[in-house]
């Protein structure tokens, strides 16, 4: 990477909106993604944390074409991809790949795992098997993994190992960018940490960026330089990873942390209560489009907050978007 390019932006996300029609019906379906923006610079994590239903996994399939963008526009390295053909897509996967949650559900189960790997570079890329096998082994090697492990199927490996070779599936094809969506949620908290570091290592040694999706603000505080707070399908805070976890602006931001467990039981009984006092009602339909769509939930709502929403705003240096962020900063402080 040149001095030039560092930190340029190689994703840019700009009003995008997606919206899920049931098929054969007419109507204007539910919006799963409403006007968000972002951008993911070279060498750059960017953590996009929100509940269950806020949108999230909707960004990164939009992202990477497997849902289609119904507006705005998406820019990868300064081209529009947006509205890629299957054919641009097949050339993007050499520089963006996915790690999924769920490692094992999308591998073959019949498949080794070195043939698993070997795919996308012999359907993709066209490349001679010598040069394909020592990518495969290069790529183990980068996770973790010895050459053996080419030759076992997914069932032979635990939980994390799987992940692992997920994280080599993607590593295979030399990208650029990578989505991590929720690649860490589903394994145990010791093994959480040791993918978290593993992709903090890749990071480092092969220049990639990504884009961290979880619902877990803790998870994603570790990893990310800038973190993305998502609810219903809006941007509602966005700044710096250690500014956003520590200090959150947004009341919703508060009750994801709140919600985050702690090994500290007092500490824990003190966000467990604050959780209780922050988040007062079930979550909204997405379909909310008067006011803030947190303000059923929220102990702060106002009648403003119900009746026009809050535009993200900056606030040295972080984003937010309440109309009482004033005031609870200066409550807070």
């Amino acid at each position: 990477m040149t001095e030039h390019t560092r930190g340029a932006a190689l994703l840019d996300v700009h009003d995008l909106t997606v919206t899920y029609r049931a098929a054969g019906r007419r109507g204007d379906g539910v919006r799963a993604v409403r006007g968000v923006d972002l951008t993911v610079r070279r060498g750059e994590t960017v953590g996009l944390v929100g509940e269950s239903g806020s949108g999230k996994s909707t960004i990164g399939s939009a992202i990477l074409g497997l849902v289609p963008a119904t507006g705005g526009r998406l820019a990868f390295d300064g081209t529009d991809i947006t509205h890629s053909t299957r054919a641009d897509r097949r050339l993007l996967a050499r520089r963006m790949q996915v790690v999924f949650q769920d490692p094992y559900g999308s591998m073959n189960p019949a498949h080794t795992v070195g043939d698993t790997l070997a795919e996308a570079l012999r359907y993709n890329l066209g490349l001679p098997e010598d040069t394909i096998r020592e990518r495969v082994r290069a790529a183990l090697a980068d996770v973790g993994l010895p050459p053996g492990a080419a030759h076992r199927y997914p069932a032979a490996f635990s939980g994390g190992q799987r992940q692992r070779i997920a994280i080599a599936r993607a590593l295979v094809m030399e990208p650029d960018f990578v989505v991590c969506d929720e690649a860490v949620s589903a394994l145990d908290l010791s093994v959480q940490a040791q993918v978290l570091n593993l992709l903090a290592r890749l990071k480092r040694t092969r220049g990639l960026s990504y884009l961290f999706i979880s619902h877990d603000l803790a998870v994603v505080r570790h990893l990310s330089d800038t973190i993305v707070v998502l609810y219903a399908g809006r941007v509602v805070e966005r700044g710096p990873a250690a500014r956003v976890a520590d200090r959150p602006a947004h009341p919703y931001t508060r009750a994801l942390l709140a919600a985050a467990p702690v090994p500290d039981p007092g500490i824990q009984r003190r966000r467990q209560a604050e959780r209780r006092h922050t988040v007062t009602a079930a979550p909204p339909s997405a379909r909310t489009e008067q006011g803030c769509a947190f303000a059923p939930r929220c102990p702060f709502a106002q009648d403003v907050c119900r009746t026009t929403r809050p535009e993200l705003t900056d606030h040295d240096g972080v984003a937010v978007a309440c109309h009482r962020y004033d005031e609870l900063q200066a409550s807070a402080a």
